[in-house]
């Protein structure tokens, strides 16, 4: 498929989505043509860029005025010059080969640190999304091909270069997400041959040329080569989708294996201090540990994944982790009734009394935005969480 053609298809998607989540008395108004600036709330549109004809962005981060996109699809990443926000412009485009995605990344101090791994969507056998959140990694990827499975390490220091100054090999399906903020130590969500899906793992980068895996943890189960065997039912996967760090704590989400907080004072050593898991009732697919250190909480968001809320409605929870040791949910995050755009494919998404999934990722810091493919925005203050009311 062609770049256009596959630009094409998604805007087909959104479409039909949109329509979908109209109730039926006012779908004639979806006919309306969407001013080329887009409709929101308390969202201030820049500009727009289609990424060098590769709308299937995932994470963006920004270093001396340019703009670096991980993509899911396109096996790459893609530099924008946004020396004028108004005017994006794609300016270099870095691969480390075909089925070998590249969507994840992480900037600081003119260096940029690199997810390398399995392209799923081109090896997995599954037709359609819910056998990926439903099964282990390590049984998902049936046609397997020729791809990468490690951490690399750019200078950005010239922005429209990416020139590869490390590569730490993981002998695996490869890195889902990793969370730098700068420093020594990188946090890894990485599946390692043995394993059952993606587990912790903790770089060192004190030799930036020469990193090394300082540690790895897991939940309990996921060792298959040590023996280990899940006690969780089919249809329910355990892997890190990532780790946050705040201090010397980490905040860690499982998917169908809850939220963890870690103290991770010494980077060789990780000690749990918490685990807990509010699926059931609730679906599961913790996805995104958000902290906020200054006020005691931890905001939480589940990943729906399953259409028409075939297993209920996924929450985004408040946490109050000011005892590390014994996380309290207090709140969930309005369950908005309209239609709102989720992650997937820029496909829009209701809530569970229309046909939609829900939340997917929560903002992971103001300098590593989530957002849609193609835009730049200002966002503004948003709501305050509701609470929920106490039991009985």
């Amino acid at each position: 498929m062609t770049n256009m053609a596959r630009r094409t298809h998604l805007t087909g998607l959104l479409g039909l989505a949109s329509l979908a989540c109209l109730p039926p008395g006012s779908r004639a108004a979806s006919d309306a043509p969407v001013p080329p600036h887009g409709i929101g709330r308390r969202i201030r549109h820049l500009s727009y860029s289609d990424q060098g004809g590769r709308p299937d962005g995932v994470q963006v981060m920004v270093n001396r005025r340019h703009v670096y996109v991980g993509h899911m699809f396109s096996d790459g990443v893609t530099i924008l010059d946004a020396a004028e926000p108004r005017g994006l412009r794609p300016v270099g485009f870095f691969t480390a080969g075909v089925n070998t995605r590249t969507h994840h990344l992480q900037v600081a101090d003119d260096l940029l640190l690199l997810a390398n791994g399995a392209n799923i969507v081109a090896m997995q056998s599954y037709d359609n999304m819910r056998g990926y959140f439903e099964n282990t990694l390590a049984d998902s990827i049936t046609d397997r091909k020729k791809f990468r499975s490690g951490l690399s390490i750019h200078d950005i220091s010239r922005p429209t270069e990416m020139k590869e100054i490390a590569f730490l090999e993981m002998p695996g399906f490869g890195i889902n997400r990793l969370w730098w903020p700068g420093g020594r130590y990188a946090f890894v969500s990485a599946h390692f041959v043995g394993y059952t899906d993606h587990i912790l793992c903790i770089v060192d980068l004190q030799n930036i040329t020469k990193p090394e895996i300082a540690s790895r943890w897991w939940l309990p189960g996921m060792h298959r080569a040590g023996g280990e065997t899940s006690a969780l039912p089919k249809g329910r996967r355990v892997a890190l989708h990532h780790m946050i760090t705040a201090g010397d704590r980490g905040y860690a989400a499982w998917r169908d294996g809850g939220f963890t907080i870690h103290d991770i004072s010494d980077p060789t050593k990780v000690r749990l201090l918490s685990h807990i898991n509010w699926s059931p009732p609730f679906p599961g697919g913790t996805h995104t540990p958000l902290p906020l250190p200054g006020r005691g909480l931890a905001v939480v968001a589940d990943e729906a994944n399953a259409e028409k809320c075939q297993k209920g409605t996924f929450h985004t929870f408040v946490v109050d982790v000011r005892a590390p040791e014994n996380p309290v949910p207090i709140a969930t995050l309005p369950t908005r009734q309209t239609a709102t755009i989720a992650r997937w494919a820029c496909s829009v998404r209701t809530t569970c009394t229309r046909t939609g999934r829900g939340p997917s990722a929560a903002r992971k810091s103001f300098s590593q935005p989530t957002t849609m493919p193609g835009c730049a925005c200002s966002i503004s203050r948003t709501r305050s969480p509701r609470r929920r009311s106490p039991p009985g």
